[in-house]
Order: structure tokens, then C-alpha cells, then sequence
């Protein structure tokens, strides 16, 4: 039996389900975390991805949280990434510029706070989300 490279876990917020993603993610375990994530899409107005443990993300990491965000958009569901300021996710981000279009928070109860206080489900009043992450909000059109 393969070694797991990462490892994923679900709490349900009031308004947020977080899924947190510990270790590796790459070629060889994206798909399947891609499937778990989708499958909670849509299941609470938020899903936050907490990658604060996550130590790798490659190409197929990157490519399966676009997928997210593409299917959090098609239900109307908001996306927020939690991701540690020094850490290479954040460099993966930074280098692909998906901080410049994805809501990018550095901390979880930063992204929850935000979920929480969102009565609307727009983003219209989260203006402040990537300032930290060296970017406006780009996604202004919301959940």
C-alpha cells in the first residue's frame, strides 16, 4: 500500500465547510483531492481550503484548485485559500499569479471571520482579502 503524500479533512463551519489539506499534493494524489473537494462544493455558501500544512503544491495541485474555484463558481459557492505567507504554497501562487483571481487569506480565522460576516453571499464588502496577499480582490463577482 502506497505511502499517503497528503491528507485531507472536513469540518463544517456555520457558514463554511473547511477542508484541510496536510502534506504533499502532486501528480499522484491531485485527482483525488480534487474529487473530494468537489464533491463538498456547494454543501455550505463557503468551502475554504486551509493549505496552511500543505508543504507542496505542483502543476496538478494548482490545476485542481482552478477546478474548484471553476465549480464554486458554476453553483454559486464562494472560494477561500488559506495558505501560510512564507510557505511555497504561496510562492506557487504568487508565481502563477492565481493570487491575483483566487480569495487568498493568511489565516483561518481570517477566511472564516470574512465567511461568516458575509450576510449576502457577495463580495462586494471583501475588499480587503488579498491586500495582504499583494493583490486587489479580483473576483468581485462572487458567490
Amino acid at each position: 500500500m502506497p505511502i499517503e503524500l497528503a491528507t485531507i479533512g472536513f469540518e463544517d463551519a456555520e457558514r463554511a465547510t473547511v477542508a484541510t489539506i496536510d502534506g504533499e499534493v502532486d501528480m499522484s494524489n491531485a485527482d483525488r483531492l480534487l474529487d473530494e473537494l468537489i464533491g463538498r462544493v456547494g454543501s455550505a455558501p463557503w468551502l475554504v481550503i486551509d493549505l496552511t500544512a500543505c508543504t507542496y503544491l505542483d502543476s496538478a495541485g494548482l490545476r485542481a484548485v482552478a477546478r474548484v474555484d471553476l465549480r464554486c463558481r458554476e453553483v454559486g459557492a464562494g472560494l477561500r485559500l488559506v495558505v501560510d505567507p512564507a510557505g511555497a504554497v504561496d510562492r506557487a501562487l504568487t508565481m502563477t499569479r492565481m493570487s491575483e483571481v483566487l480569495t487568498v487569506d493568511r489565516s483561518l480565522s481570517d477566511a472564516l471571520a470574512s465567511a461568516f460576516g458575509d450576510v449576502d453571499g457577495g463580495r462586494a464588502n471583501d475588499e480587503g482579502a488579498n491586500a495582504d496577499a499583494g493583490g486587489p480582490d479580483a473576483r468581485g463577482d462572487g458567490p
